[in-house]
């Protein structure tokens, strides 16, 4: 039976809490697991409990944890961008890489959804990550990709060409209000103006600004490590192709794998119930063991 820790970090006077697992064999490396956007708890709304079991099974040590200001964890998760973010996944795998059965064996970060642009500032400052897992990650700006999220919701109310131009122009105009640090008490007496995602209360405004204009191509430069990307073909929260396009002129192919998973969502699963796709477990093993010491 898998072995499970509880977890306590304490960082710029913020304790994350958290929980290890560890298979019950001699693991052949460890993965932490960060969550997507907005209030994420340790198990991302329950998405990382199933592959978190597939990948003990298989014999690697997991680790994940509340973000800042959810279920045990202090603090507030609207100030922490991604910067902030990033160092707080780098304090956890400094955990998981501390504990005596992982030594000298691999250990990464799997981020999924924003998320993804945490793990890739993460392993660009931490050299003792030795691979990134990119989960719907996307390889553009956040603000490159709410407004691909943003069209994408157009064009599923079934949009015509003008309401399709005057919602891009909400979208536009909130992003412009953003990059001028516009306070929130300017911003909510016009939220009918607004793109509707624009956040609707004053800390979750500030983080958005936070957060808008981070670059993964920066990034992505300066990681040195071998990077699995994976998408849903059926994605209409990043924009999969560009993504693509991006990774691959920025990471040489010898240290890039993608997989786009036919009809697959944001979270990479198909049906109702939703489960994951076929192969995405098998895929996310393969590449662990491809890359874990013998």
């Amino acid at each position: 039976m898998a072995e499970q820790r509880n977890s306590k970090i304490e960082r710029d006077e913020v304790v994350l809490a958290g929980t290890i697992w560890l298979p019950d064999r001699d693991p052949l490396g460890g993965v932490v697991m960060h969550p997507g956007s907005g209030p994420s708890s340790r198990t991302n709304d329950g998405y990382f409990t199933t592959l978190g079991r597939e990948l003990l099974a298989a014999g690697y040590a997991v680790s994940s944890y509340d973000k800042r200001g959810v279920g045990e964890s202090t603090g507030r998760w609207e100030d922490a961008p991604i910067e902030t973010q990033a160092g707080d996944l780098i304090a956890a795998l400094g955990e998981l890489a501390s504990i005596d059965q992982l030594a000298g064996l691999p250990v990464g970060v799997f981020g999924h959804s924003q998320g993804g642009w945490v793990a890739l500032d993460a392993a660009s400052r931490e050299r003792a990550i030795d691979f990134v897992i990119l989960n719907s990650g996307p390889a553009v700006s956040p603000a490159v990709q709410e407004r691909f999220s943003a069209q994408q919701t157009l064009i599923a109310s079934g949009a015509d060409e003008v309401m399709m131009e005057r919602g891009l122009a909400r979208y536009d105009l909130s992003t412009r209000l953003a990059r001028a640090r516009t306070p929130y008490s300017a911003i909510a007496p016009r939220h009918e103006e607004l793109d509707p995602h624009v956040p609707t209360d004053e800390w979750a405004w500030h983080f958005w600004m936070s957060i808008l204009d981070f670059e993964p191509r920066k990034s992505l430069v300066d990681v040195h490590v071998p990077i699995l990307a994976l998408f849903g073909e059926e994605d209409r929260i990043v924009p999969v192709e560009e993504s693509l396009s991006i990774l691959r002129s920025l990471v040489p192919p010898t240290r890039l794998e993608a997989h786009v998973f036919e009809g697959a969502d944001h979270r990479i699963q198909i049906g109702h119930p939703p489960q994951l796709a076929p192969g995405y477990v098998e895929t996310v093993i393969h590449f662990l063991e491809s890359h874990s010491q013998s």
